[in-house]
Parts: C-alpha cells; structure tokens; sequence
C-alpha cells in the first residue's frame, strides 16, 4: 500500500480571503474593478425568467426578449444533470451590448487572451504591487466567455466567475465538513482549489491582471502537478455544490493535499483518510485491551459510544488512554505506533502492522 500523495498547500490566507469575502464579494456580483478606478463598467448581467406561462411586466419582458443561451463552460463529474450550469441571461443595457462588435480575441500590453482562456482579475482590494506569481489568492479568477468591445479603448468581456472556498457562502443545512459557519468551505478544498460557477458578469478587460492556468482535476489522478485546478461547480440557482466521489469508510472526499492510502486489496481497493485510520487503529486497541475480545464484531462498541451502529457524539471511550500516530517511511509499509497511557501499562509504547478497517486486509 502506498499514500496518496497530493500537493503542497499554500501558506494559510483563510483570514485576508473571509475579509475580502464579507467587504467586497457576494456571488451576486463581485464588483471588480477596472485598473484605472476611475472607469466604471456600463453593463450588468440579468437572469430573467423565461417561463412564459407566468404574467411578466413589461421590464422583465424586456430581459427575456433580449436574452442569450449561455452554454457553461464547466461540466463537473458529479453534476446532477448535464448542463445543469447553462442559463439564459440579458446584459444591460442591451441596446448597447448588442450593438458592440465580438471579437475572439485582444491584446493588453502584448499579451494575447483568447475566449475560454482562465484569468486572474484584480479586485478593488488587491495590492496594486501584486503580481500573480506570488499569491494567486490576492487575486479573483475568471474564464472569459464572451468579448465585445467598442473601439480600443473600450473593450469589454463576459466572463464565468470561479470562486475560492473560502468565498463560497455557507449553506443553508449545515454540513459536518463544513470548516466554519462564516463560509462554505469545505475539509475537503485544497489551497490551490477552485469552484467554478455560472455566476457571470462583465469586465472592462483592463482589470485582467494575466492568464491563469486552471487544470479539471476529475479525481483520477493521485498526484496533481498544477498549481490551480478545479473539479467542482456551484450552481447559482440551486446554491448547490456538485457532488463528489466518495472515499473512506467515512464517506468523506479527498482533499489532493492531504495524505490517504489504499488497501491493496484488489476486492477492496478503498481510499482512506489518516485520521480515520487512527481512529480504527485506538478503536480496536481499546476493544482488545480493555473490553477484551469477547463478543461478536456486531456488539462491540470498539471504544467509540455508537447508537443503532452510528457513532454517537459523546468522546471515544479510548480517549485519554491511548494515543496513535501511522508511520509512513516511502516505500515501507506503514505501521501504526501505538503509546498506552494507562499508569500501570507495560509496554508503554508498540509498533504494529495496520489492517484495512473495511476488509481487514494488512496494508502493504
């Protein structure tokens, strides 16, 4: 068995994310701002109704007369529906918008950006000395969908905004991988993750502060070697996050940037998390030295309070008596060091060999 490994995480930016989350960035609209301050975006994306069996007034006739199908870019794998992110949307003024020749392609300062192409975009709290090597997260990020433009010195482009966890709001049921109320962020989101959403607006292309490289991660590959990636949406009408694969006997996501292993088992072959594997491993420690192996597996409580074979919210009956660590050295076997904190223990502490929590197999 070997671990998962995945990629090394960004320094911590939780706190500066939230900050800008609440002062600036709703996922209506994320009121970037031009580079010259002084210059204000025109335009602004609606989302009419198109069901025509409702009575509309005459504003929102308007919207849906002048709408437009956007295809989205971004199909996650565990989407509900396909294309469950396209929608109808108006920009506004429409008269204007739609008078403004498209163009496949621009330039700012040499640099050629393309539709379809990830850019970083500065907000109205980004450092104006910060350049996109450093610390992508000072900045917002966006997949351009569509470029309009006026003359030269107007040029315009609807973009898809992708959101950092930290950005995302809470949800409306709480979720026991939630990391705090104040966000949606997941356990799961790795620092160099993305969502991509449909929530959309339009840009003076101005504010691009350079191209991005965003990689679809569709969980496939153990080891990830881009520096941003995606595999997850949020839909704007649902409020939902798609769903994803399931790993562990947890039923927990994968986080790329954390350590998991696998059970060679080849009839098993289930990913597991550290933590979980701890919890096994002072599990079964406390059922075979202090409740002793007496009893069916069915029975035993496993030093973890359970009702009706769930785990209950009291603490695990072995804590304070034991503690565990997996040591994992490259290509060895991991093992599981075990410390008895009982007074009269001896031995106080023993390296054993870890089974699979699923189908007891040793993993290798």
């Amino acid at each position: 068995m070997a671990p998962k490994h995945g990629l090394a995480s960004f320094k911590s930016e939780e706190e500066q994310l939230a900050k800008r989350a609440k002062s600036s960035a709703t996922p209506a609209s994320r009121s970037a701002t031009p580079a010259d301050p002084g210059a204000k975006v025109p335009f602004e994306v609606k989302y009419p109704d198109m069901d025509d069996s409702k009575d509309r007034p005459d504003e929102e006739e308007e919207l849906v007369a002048h709408a437009e199908w956007q295809v989205s870019p971004f199909e996650a794998k565990g989407a509900l529906m396909e294309g469950e992110l396209d929608q109808h949307f108006t920009v506004v003024p429409h008269h204007e918008w739609e008078t403004m020749k498209k163009y496949n392609n621009f330039i700012i300062q040499g640099e050629v950006y393309k539709n379809n192409q990830f850019v970083f975009v500065r907000g109205e709290n980004t450092p104006k000395d910060k350049d996109t090597e450093g610390q992508p997260k000072d900045f917002w990020v966006a997949r351009i969908l569509q470029v309009r433009a006026k003359n030269a010195q107007h040029v315009y482009a609807l973009i898809a905004w992708m959101y950092w966890p930290e950005e995302l709001p809470p949800p409306g049921t709480k979720s026991k991988d939630m990391e705090s109320k104040e966000s949606g962020k997941r356990t799961y989101h790795g620092g160099h993750e993305l969502i991509a959403s449909n929530y959309m607006e339009v840009l003076d292309v101005l504010s691009f502060a350079g191209k991005a490289d965003v990689f679809h991660w569709l969980e496939e590959d153990d080891n990830l070697n881009h520096k941003l990636y995606w595999r997850q949406t949020f839909n704007r009408q649902t409020q939902a996050l798609s769903k994803l694969r399931e790993h562990c006997i947890c039923g927990g996501y994968f986080n790329p940037e954390k350590t998991m292993f696998i059970c060679d088992n080849t009839a098993c072959k289930v990913w597991l998390h550290r933590e979980c594997l701890v919890e096994d491993i002072l599990s079964k420690t406390y059922s075979r030295l202090v409740e002793g192996d007496n009893g069916s597996p069915d029975t035993k409580t496993n030093g973890i309070a359970r009702t009706n074979g769930k785990k209950g919210k009291g603490k695990p009956r072995f804590k304070g008596m034991f503690e565990a660590r997996i040591k994992d050295d490259g290509d060895e076997a991991p093992k599981a060091i075990i410390k008895d904190l009982r007074p009269s223990a001896d031995p106080k502490t023993w390296e054993e060999a870890i089974k699979c929590p699923k189908c007891s197999t040793e993993l290798q």
